[in-house]
C-alpha cells in the first residue's frame, strides 16, 4: 500500500515537473531581457502559434527614447570613457588642488549627453564645496574637450562651439533665434512659412539674404548638440526602462514602465475550435503542444514581471533618500545577497534581473538610471564606497598644502574622526579611485603653484 502511494506521489511530481520545467526555461531566458525584447519575441511567436495573440485593445506607445532616435541608431563609442578623457585634462591644468578636486566632483553631475544637470545649490549639498566654488569652476569645465561639455542648455552648448566667431551670423542666430530656427527645419508648408517669418525678424536688425541665412543654419546643424555621446567603453545603444518610480504622497512608488503581460493573451477562439473540431490524434497532439507552449510563455512572462517588481520595490524602499536627493552619499549599502534573501529569490536570479536593466525616475527632471546602481556593495565599516571617498576628500581638503597627509595618516584620521576601521592599503585604493594623487605629488603640485605665484608677483612688481 505504501509503495502504491509512493508511486502515485512520484507520478504526480513528475507530471508537475513536466509542466513547470518549460516555464522555468522561458523564465530564465526572459530574466535578463528588457520589455522591448520580450515583446518582440512574443510577437514573433504569434506568427507561428495560433493560441497566443497580441491584445488589440491594449494600445500605448512603447517608445521613450525611440521617439528621439530610431532603433538602428548605435554610434560607435571611443575606447576612452568620458570620465577618463576629462580626468586626463583636469590633471594637466595648473590650478589649485581644491579646484581640481571640485572639477572632478562636478563631472559626476554630467548627463550622458554631456550637459550639467541640476543647480549649484544641489551640487554643493552634502559636499565639501560651496555652491559658489562649484559654480566658479564651471567655465573651466566648459573649456575642456569635447567642445560644449559642461553646458546647461542646448543654446549654451552651441554658443561655446561658436565662441571663436562671435560676430558670425550663425552665432547671432543661436543667441537670438534658436527656437525660430528649429521651427524652420523641414519641407512642410508650415516650416517654409516660419522661414519667411524668421527672415523678416532678422532683417529688422540686419540686412541679410536668404542664401546667407541658409548657410548659417547649415553651419549650426553641423555643430554637436550632445558633446559626450561618442564617449564610452562600448557602443551606446538605446535603452528602454522596464520600471518607473514616481513620488506619491511623499514616498517613491514603483511600477512597471510597460505592462507586457497585458499585451498578449491566449486566443480563446482558437482554443474553442481545438476543443470542438474533430482532429486526428497526430494533429491534436501538435495543436495541444502549441497551446501548452503559449500557456508556458504567458506564465513565464507573469513570473518575470512579478520578480522584476519584487526586486525593484525592495531597492526603491531602501534608496528613498537617494531618489529624493540624487546624492550618491545617500545610497544605503544594499548588496545583491541582501536583495535575494529579502525577496525570496536566488542570488543568480537577482543578478540577472538587475544587470542591464533601467528605471525611469519620474519627477521634475526625469532621468533614467541603471537598476544595479541601487545595489550598492558594502564597503569598510558598513559605509558605501562613495561615502568613503567623500570622507577622504574632506580630510584632504583640510590638510596643509605644504605637508599633505600620507595614506597612513589618512587611515588614522578616518579611525579617529569617523570611527572607520580601515587599513592604509584600502585608503590607497579609494584615493586612486577618487583620482587623488599621492601626498608626494600633492606636495610637488603645491610647490609648483607657489613658485609660479612668486614669479607672477615679481613680474607685477617689475612692471609697476
Amino acid at each position: 500500500m505504501n509503495s502504491l502511494n509512493s508511486a502515485s506521489t512520484l507520478e504526480t511530481h513528475l507530471e508537475t515537473q513536466t509542466g513547470i520545467y518549460p516555464t522555468l526555461q522561458y523564465l530564465v531566458r526572459f530574466l535578463p531581457w528588457d520589455s522591448k525584447r520580450i515583446s518582440d519575441h512574443l510577437r514573433e511567436e504569434c506568427k507561428h502559434n495560433p493560441f497566443i495573440v497580441e491584445n488589440s485593445d491594449f494600445h500605448t506607445s512603447e517608445a521613450l527614447l525611440d521617439d528621439i532616435l530610431p532603433n538602428w541608431y548605435s554610434p560607435i563609442a571611443q575606447e576612452l570613457s568620458l570620465s577618463e578623457h576629462l580626468f586626463g585634462q583636469i590633471s594637466a591644468l595648473s590650478i589649485p588642488s581644491r579646484q581640481r578636486e571640485a572639477l572632478i566632483y562636478l563631472t559626476q553631475w554630467l548627463s550622458n549627453s554631456g550637459y550639467l544637470e541640476e543647480t549649484p545649490k544641489l551640487w554643493a549639498d552634502g559636499s565639501i564645496w560651496s555652491a559658489k566654488e562649484l559654480e566658479d569652476v564651471v567655465p573651466i569645465l566648459q573649456s575642456l574637450d569635447p567642445p560644449g561639455i559642461g553646458t546647461r542648455s542646448l543654446q549654451e552648448c552651441l554658443l561655446i562651439q561658436l565662441k571663436n566667431q562671435p560676430e558670425s551670423l550663425a552665432f547671432l542666430l543661436v543667441k537670438n533665434y534658436l527656437e525660430d530656427i528649429a521651427n524652420c527645419i523641414g519641407n512642410t508648408s508650415e516650416s517654409k512659412h516660419n522661414y519667411q517669418v524668421l527672415l523678416q525678424k532678422i532683417n529688422q536688425n540686419i540686412n541679410v539674404d536668404i542664401e546667407k541665412i541658409t548657410n548659417a543654419i547649415h553651419e549650426i546643424q553641423e555643430l554637436e548638440p550632445r558633446p559626450a555621446r561618442n564617449f564610452g567603453g562600448s557602443d551606446a545603444p538605446i535603452v528602454t526602462p522596464d520600471l518607473k518610480v514616481g513620488l506619491i504622497a511623499g514616498s517613491w512608488q514603483i511600477s512597471l514602465a510597460y505592462e507586457v503581460k497585458q499585451r498578449f493573451c491566449l486566443n480563446s477562439e482558437a482554443i474553442r475550435l481545438l476543443q470542438e473540431s474533430p482532429k486526428s490524434r497526430r494533429d491534436t497532439q501538435q495543436l495541444e503542444a502549441l497551446l501548452q507552449k503559449a500557456r508556458n510563455l504567458l506564465t513565464a512572462l507573469q513570473q518575470w514581471q512579478e520578480n522584476l517588481l519584487k526586486v525593484g520595490q525592495f531597492l526603491v524602499e531602501r534608496q528613498q533618500a537617494f531618489l529624493q536627493s540624487r546624492d550618491k552619499l545617500d545610497l544605503v549599502s544594499t548588496p545583491q545577497q541582501l536583495v535575494a534573501q529579502s525577496v525570496g529569490l536566488s542570488n543568480s536570479t537577482v543578478s540577472r534581473i538587475v544587470r542591464g536593466r533601467y528605471i525611469l525616475v519620474c519627477n521634475q527632471h526625469s532621468r533614467i538610471i541603471p537598476l544595479h546602481s541601487l545595489c550598492v556593495p558594502v564597503g569598510v565599516g558598513g559605509r558605501t564606497p562613495q561615502q568613503i571617498q567623500q570622507m577622504l576628500l574632506q580630510l584632504i581638503a583640510e590638510e596643509s598644502p605644504a605637508n599633505p597627509y600620507t595614506d597612513e595618516q589618512l587611515a588614522q584620521l578616518l579611525k579617529i574622526r569617523f570611527c572607520l576601521p580601515i587599513t592604509r592599503r584600502t585608503v590607497t585604493k579609494y584615493r586612486k579611485i577618487s583620482g587623488i594623487k599621492s601626498s608626494h605629488h600633492r606636495k610637488l603640485t603645491d610647490k609648483k603653484m607657489g613658485s609660479k605665484s612668486r614669479k607672477q608677483g615679481s613680474l607685477l612688481k617689475y612692471q609697476s
